[in-house]
């Protein structure tokens, strides 16, 4: 409904349940978001839609490893659960203004 995978909106939702620990809420939606994102692209390699070169995919692969033990790293060793709860307020900022600005007035 609003193009992307929807892990980015079960954070704030278990947070606000009260589910568990702040850390284990946003490793739980990192999951998620991994395998919605690895469900995908099997789609669409599966239909032969993916046509990106060797070189972009495993400059993107690389990226991600890097972002995600950076912000492992980050969360375990500099965050609170308070901290962990506004990083992940700000994405979801930052998720909606971007939801807006495509979907709603199609700016980018």
């Amino acid at each position: 409904m609003v193009g992307i995978g929807g892990g980015i909106f079960r954070a704030p939702i278990l947070n606000h349940l009260r589910w568990d620990k702040a850390i284990k809420i946003a490793a739980l939606a990192s999951f998620f978001i991994l395998v919605n994102s690895v469900s995908g692209l099997f789609g669409l390699l599966s239909s032969n839609s993916l046509s990106l070169p060797l070189v972009e995919t495993l400059c993107l692969a690389l990226t991600v490893l890097l972002g995600g033990q950076l912000g492992i790293r980050i969360s375990l060793k500099r965050l609170s659960a308070n901290g962990i709860k506004r990083v992940t307020a700000l994405l979801i900022l930052i998720v909606g203004i971007r939801v807006l600005l495509v979907n709603g007035l199609g700016i980018l």
